[in-house]
């Protein structure tokens, strides 16, 4: 009778977190679709709401204050902005200007060396042979033609999509800015309306999941910020072994675009050692892959353990929870599910939440592990 009462709140407690999480993705949603302007309004007035409470312990409780900290912020963003535009602009101006001459000392020489090694290659082939490569070569180009077309007609397409969105895009924008000077200006009464209309117990648990989501945020970036700077490192080290030209800012560049799962070191690294091995400078090109083939090493062993020991999560249960992440929901995986895991064992283990009921298996083996 006792197991069939555990069997049953088992069920119940199933069912009612599969409800909670099933109110919480439509809500998610829902604000995702129709609330998003007004989302990241409030949560730039959260990001400055620390300031404007230093500022007001000094100056007093004025709204000029709050006024002024977003004021300072939105320009702060546009000189970022700018300059982020000013220094891609001539990036790629630089690039269009050395495209040519790169082609020709670089590009167009590796292109005959392949040519010449090919026709040299072919001469020896027999009759019979040669006819089947004319036969694949024609397939291939036409199924390269075809490739190109679709492609550019998705280009086309893409490019329609992009264009009659601006208008959205620019009026989203422009709602959240606005939205953020209201959000910031009347932050407490917004945060004090909203969360009177809850009850005490989802209000305090609401309360408890902001505190954890802040807490584990800044331990999950001072993890990346850890691994950021052990990729510059071993990338500085590599670089100047390699006697790379400006290896310090390189390796700047390259840990930065590390932390993006798509791109990483290797969205950098091999076109690079590609390019290389084409151009002839193989020692340079090997060099690159060794190099590559350590900081992935590395990078893959470290990464469950130092992001677990800051968010307090097994580096198994880390390691699985990344992975099903981007599985899942892409980028925003590979920090959201880990985040959310640790939010929930945390509240778990402070007994505001109970999800995992303690029996007497879990007994049997703690004394088997001991």
């Amino acid at each position: 009778m006792e197991r069939l009462d555990k069997r049953k709140d088992f069920i119940i407690n199933v069912m009612y977190w599969a409800i909670v999480l099933s109110i919480v993705f439509v809500v998610l949603r829902f604000t995702t679709q129709y609330l998003m302007p007004f989302v990241i309004g409030f949560f730039i007035s959260f990001l400055l709401r620390p300031f404007i409470l230093r500022l007001t312990k000094r100056l007093g409780e004025r709204k000029w204050v709050s006024l002024l900290v977003i004021v300072l912020f939105y320009t702060l963003l546009a000189f970022l902005m700018f300059w982020v535009f000013i220094g891609l602009f001539s990036a790629i101006q630089n690039f269009a200007m050395t495209l040519p001459s790169f082609y020709q000392g670089t590009i167009y020489p590796a292109l005959e060396e392949v040519n010449k090694y090919l026709g040299n290659f072919m001469e020896n082939l027999s009759p019979d042979v040669l006819k089947i490569i004319n036969e694949m070569t024609v397939s291939l180009i036409s199924s390269l033609e075809s490739i190109v077309k679709s492609i550019s007609s998705g280009a086309v397409n893409l490019l329609t999509r992009v264009v009659s969105s601006v208008p959205s895009i620019l009026i989203s924008i422009l709602i959240s800015i606005i939205s953020s000077f209201f959000f910031t200006m009347d932050y407490q009464n917004v945060v004090q309306t909203s969360l009177g209309r809850i009850p005490k117990k989802q209000r305090d648990l609401i309360l408890d999941i902001k505190d954890g989501l802040v807490s584990v945020i800044g331990k999950y970036l001072k993890a990346y910020a850890l691994l950021m700077s052990l990729t510059f490192i071993e990338l500085s080290i590599g670089f100047l072994i390699l006697r790379v030209a400006n290896p310090i800012g390189l390796a700047a560049v390259i840990a930065a675009v590390d932390i993006l799962p798509v791109l990483g070191t290797g969205g950098v690294v091999i076109p690079w050692m590609i390019i290389e091995a084409l151009t002839g400078n193989v020692s340079l090109a090997i060099g690159l892959l060794v190099l590559y083939l350590v900081i992935t090493v590395i990078r893959n062993i470290l990464e469950p353990k130092v992001i677990g020991d800051q968010i307090g999560l097994h580096p198994l249960i880390t390691l699985m929870s990344i992975f099903v992440g981007v599985k899942l929901f892409g980028f925003w995986g590979l920090f959201g599910l880990p985040i959310a895991i640790t939010i929930i064992k945390t509240l778990h283990d402070e007994g505001k939440i109970d999800i995992f009921k303690r029996n007497d298996n879990e007994v049997v083996v703690e004394e088997i592990t001991e």
